[in-house]
């Protein structure tokens, strides 16, 4: 053989063991790269739940006035010969929450208690007027045990419970007999607002 490249004191064995040892950084390499993907596709995995939720409305209708007490009276014309003005009062709201059926609608129904009554030559009368998208108003009514609606075409509203929201109920004691006045005669009426589905 050639003297450069002859080493007599190399055998086959020797040449077999140094290729072993360059192949055991290799074979730690690829399991330290095979691991990195394991782990890799465990962070990377994800497990999904459903949860079943039920959700609805509940129907409700809650009232309530802004005012207990209404003090109405028929005062002096000031002026001789002239007819007293009727007395009114609008610093009451009717404030309520609503919710309804589909196709469903709620009024309110205005009424005084069995043995009330106005004042000799008098009528008290109540008017409700509701606010935008929170019903319609029925008109002037006489008050009498009878209920009669004040506010229909009620649906899904809340008026709000500031000072002046919701329906502004105003009651008016009318003269209807000067002649028929009897001076300082009191009456008291419980009226009764009732809201139910029309």
């Amino acid at each position: 053989m050639n003297a450069l490249f002859d080493f007599p004191f190399v055998s086959d064995r020797h040449v077999a063991s140094l290729l072993a040892m360059t192949k055991k950084p290799l074979k730690i390499v690829l399991i330290g790269v095979l691991c990195v993907f394991i782990l890799a596709g465990q962070i990377r995995s994800a497990t999904t739940v459903t949860s079943a939720v039920s959700v609805s409305i509940a129907s409700f209708c809650l009232m309530a006035v802004t005012s207990s007490s209404v003090n109405l009276t028929i005062s002096n014309p000031g002026t001789p010969g002239n007819i007293p003005a009727n007395a009114t009062s609008t610093n009451t709201y009717a404030q309520y929450s609503s919710t309804v059926a589909s196709g469903v609608t709620r009024r309110i129904t205005a009424a005084w208690a069995t043995g009330n009554s106005a004042p000799t030559g008098c009528d008290l009368r109540l008017t409700a007027t509701p606010g935008s998208g929170q019903g319609t108003s029925a008109g002037q009514k006489v008050l009498s045990t009878s209920a009669q609606n004040i506010v229909t075409g009620i649906g899904g509203c809340a008026t709000g419970t500031g000072g002046t929201s919701g329906a502004q109920l105003a009651y008016t004691l009318n003269i209807n007999t000067m002649t028929s006045l009897v001076a300082n005669e009191i009456k008291s009426a419980s009226i009764t607002l009732t809201m139910t589905d029309s």
